[in-house]
């Protein structure tokens, strides 16, 4: 498995499994997309940028249904830690989506606030020190 830049070319694959809707051809443009690349097929992207409080924000990550279970969002989180070194990389998700915060407590991410009244379902802020 590859991960690079996203390019507008890879929209098209990344729209068939984006479950947060919305088409990511600004953030394709402005750098913040990354893609998983296996099998010559998209198995994932993340989203990441530095809108939260101007610190390292991972704002989406999702894996290809096809793919799923080959360790693809982990690969891609720990590449975007990479690029965050000696700083705190900030993440959230849905107080529900047990997935991801397994995979948030396998990295050793650490909570760090809750947002409640926002949606739903409260909204869990992880932090992790790298």
């Amino acid at each position: 498995m590859i991960i690079r830049q996203a390019t507008l070319e890879d929209e098209k694959a990344i729209d068939a499994f984006d479950q947060f809707g919305g088409y990511r051809n600004l953030e394709i443009i402005r750098n913040e997309v990354w893609v998983a690349v296996l099998e010559d097929k998209i198995a994932g992207f993340v989203t990441f940028d530095r809108s939260f409080y101007e610190r390292p924000f991972l704002r989406y990550i999702i894996t290809n249904p096809d793919f799923r279970r080959k360790n693809v969002a982990k690969k891609m989180m720990i590449f975007i830690e990479e690029k965050c070194k000696d700083e705190k990389l900030f993440t959230s998700t849905e107080a529900d989506n047990l997935p991801m915060i397994t995979l948030l407590n396998q990295l050793n991410y650490k909570m760090a606030g809750i947002i409640n009244e926002l949606q739903e379902v409260a909204e869990v802020i992880y932090c992790k020190e790298l």
